[in-house]
């Protein structure tokens, strides 16, 4: 894997990213390792306009911060979100757009947005919950320090089949 130098900044998600991002958001390819299905346009407007006022659109509970993570030519190259429930924990999720993957985009965005988060939030732990056969995103949460904590057996159902859901985690 060729190792790029990277120049990252994250601009918070507003609604209006929704009609920018949707054309990344919906390639199937970025669903192979998920449950969920690609959502349509008026589905992730709901959730970027929740993501704009740090709310969950589904758990009253947690702030909901989520940026996309933009090159110094404008270039959309992922997604990344951190989700912080009221007794401190936390979770993050990321995708990096196709494209641009296997680039080290993803640890460089990741990083930026928990060094934001632990900016404006106290948490002792982030989680990420990551599917078995996800290696690209098991390297990710490696590499910025998470280590595996469990492993929940057949927790996912990927292509018609079981899978095991590996739960990382970093404290500080």
């Amino acid at each position: 894997m060729a190792t790029y130098a990277v120049n990252l900044r994250l601009e918070k998600v507003t609604e209006q990213h929704a009609e920018i991002l949707y054309s990344y958001i919906s390639d199937p390819r970025l669903y192979e390792y998920l449950e969920d299905q690609i959502p349509t346009l008026m589905e992730v407007k709901q959730k970027f306009k929740f993501a704009a006022l740090e709310k969950s659109p589904d758990n009253d509970t947690m702030v909901w911060l989520k940026w996309v993570a933009t090159t110094p030519q404008h270039q959309h190259v992922g997604a990344v979100e951190i989700g912080i429930f009221d007794d401190h924990y936390a979770e993050i999720g990321f995708m990096t757009f196709v494209g641009f993957q296997n680039r080290g985009y993803a640890p460089v965005y990741c990083s930026l947005a928990i060094a934001e988060a632990q900016r404006r939030f106290s948490f002792w732990a982030l989680h990420a919950s990551v599917n078995e056969q996800n290696l690209a995103s098991r390297k990710v949460v490696e590499k910025l320090g998470f280590e595996l904590h469990l492993v929940n057996r057949n927790a996912e159902f990927i292509k018609g089949k079981p899978s095991d859901e590996f739960i990382y985690g970093l404290t500080f």
